[in-house]
């Protein structure tokens, strides 16, 4: 481990609940505007999704996901070195709501632009 990968920080896991009837392209869409928009926001912090325990590294790999077969399955963690946490309840509450029949407001943009959510 280097120095600077000891001074890393995690938030605990929080459970994101699926409650869309299945795990739909436009969820994921809109997962990976949301994190995009915070790490644009924290260039320094790294967003993970956790499936079941295991890191999504793809989040495209998800579309392959026609069901969300375990709905209560996923969890969110933020690794940080500033442990700057102010955000992270903020994302999380636009993951849940990406999860759901809500996602829509998450895939309107503009092409080449981010969601200025944070």
């Amino acid at each position: 481990m280097t120095e600077n990968s000891e001074s890393v920080q995690a938030t605990a896991p929080r459970d994101i609940v699926v409650t869309n009837r299945s795990l739909e392209n436009g969820n994921i869409e809109a997962w990976m505007n949301i994190i995009q928009s915070y790490e644009g926001v924290h260039p320094d912090h790294e967003v993970i999704i956790y499936y079941e325990g295991v890191a999504v590294n793809n989040m495209i790999s998800l579309y392959k996901m026609e069901k969300a077969r375990n709905p209560n399955g996923f969890q969110l963690v933020v690794r940080a070195p500033d442990g700057n946490w102010k955000d992270v309840p903020k994302l999380y509450r636009f993951l849940v709501d990406g999860a759901s029949a809500n996602f829509e407001r998450f895939i309107k943009k503009d092409v080449y632009q981010v969601l200025k959510l944070f």
